[in-house]
């Protein structure tokens, strides 16, 4: 993707930051427009407006968008009384209200909800910490090569999401990328879905099946956890890595396949090889580049975007825009988050059943560690927060 910017502001330095972190290519200009070379590989228009967006100012801008071949505007306007957004032409302008800029922490939710309005459905990394941006620019690197990847981490921490962007930023992109979670499927399942099978191999093979690795062909397959892959599969998964062919179930005749190998684990590999639970010889082949994923306590500063991440998908697939308090962020930021990004799109969901007029208060944070919130278990939080509403509810 391709933005492009028409002021140097505060807000919008301040979103060029957020979208480099996050690997995207932004460009600010001031007054004078860029070549038409460079507008027509441009795909969304980023402006800020000192006055409202009226009709006649609306039609003159539809114009110019026209004119200079964007797919898409995201126009932002200062000094609501409260976050707002609003669509026009079938979503190809979004105007975002924003309340003043008197407060950093909010003003970062503000541009990283403008980001996501901005991203749209472009994959990335909602991020703000240093470590994550050091990690987007290392994918980028990697997604130009073929080299197998290994993303070793935390449950929660986004091992698939780094997986799928090295996907979107390899040349490999408009080729299928296919997951499969090789916990989730039994032994017996595993191989004819993985490696595919030829009619009448076994019973109930009533149709040949391709596989998903030949399914992937030209593109990249992401074996998620595959430290539970079973020993007597690997070695078919090995000769697919080291010689590019793979062998149905019911033929003696190898099939070639060009796919690239990402796999996802949250165990020591060292230690399941060392107790011969995996293959020496596999895991270096799949070792070829590790990437580690960090637990969210470590790059706090992530937090907010993520939030904002969450809440905009939610904006986006009910139309409700829900808001957040500074002192909910604050709250957030502090946390030590034991479940990493799960746990906190948990109770995002919740505080925003739990919330009144579209807005999250601190009250509405229900957590899981008992160490914040004392003896009470989540369930039990949850059932007096509702209990506590009803009769509030009553009384008015």
């Amino acid at each position: 993707m391709f933005v492009l910017t028409n002021k140097k502001t505060t807000f919008t330095s301040l979103l060029g930051e957020a979208m480099r972190s996050r690997g995207v290519d932004f460009t600010i200009y001031d007054d004078e427009m860029p070549d038409t070379a460079r507008v027509a590989t441009s795909s969304v228009y980023v402006s800020e407006l000192q006055s409202d967006f009226k009709c006649d100012s609306k039609s003159e801008f539809i114009n110019f968008l026209k004119k200079n071949k964007f797919k898409r505007a995201v126009v932002a306007t200062f000094g609501s009384q409260e976050l707002q957004v609003e669509r026009f032409l079938n979503g190809a302008i979004t105007l975002v209200r924003i309340p003043s800029l008197d407060n950093d922490l909010l003003t970062q939710f503000y541009v990283h909800v403008f980001s996501e309005l901005v991203l749209q459905d472009t994959p990335n990394f909602p991020c703000s910490s240093d470590a994550s941006a050091q990690l987007i620019s290392l994918i980028k690197k990697i997604a130009r090569t073929s080299a197998t990847v290994l993303v070793n981490g935390p449950t929660g921490t986004g091992k698939e999401l780094i997986s799928n962007l090295i996907h979107y930023f390899s040349d490999r992109r408009d080729k299928a990328l296919v997951a499969v979670n090789c916990a989730a499927i039994p032994e017996q399942m595993l191989e004819s879905i993985l490696f595919g099978h030829e009619k009448g191999a076994f019973t109930g093979a009533v149709q040949p099946n391709e596989g998903l690795v030949r399914a992937a062909d030209g593109g990249t397959i992401l074996l998620d956890e595959i430290s539970e892959m079973p020993l007597s599969l690997q070695s078919k998964l090995l000769r697919v890595i080291q010689e590019k062919k793979v062998l149905p179930i019911g033929t003696s005749v190898e099939k070639e396949v060009d796919v690239r190998i990402l796999a996802t684990t949250n165990r020591n590999m060292f230690e399941a090889v060392k107790a011969g639970n995996f293959r020496e010889d596999l895991f270096y082949r799949l070792n070829v580049f590790p990437i580690n994923s960090s637990s969210l306590k470590d790059r706090r500063d992530d937090v907010v975007p993520i939030v904002a991440h969450i809440l905009i998908k939610t904006f986006k697939e009910q139309e409700r825009l829900i808001k957040i308090t500074e002192e909910s962020l604050l709250c957030l930021k502090e946390y030590e988050w034991p479940g990493n990004v799960r746990e906190l799109g948990n109770l995002i969901q919740r505080a925003m059943i739990l919330c009144d007029n579209n807005q999250i208060e601190k009250r509405d944070l229900i957590f899981d560690a008992e160490v914040h919130f004392g003896h009470l278990n989540t369930a039990e939080r949850l059932a007096a927060k509702l209990n506590s509403s009803k009769k509030d509810e009553v009384v008015s």
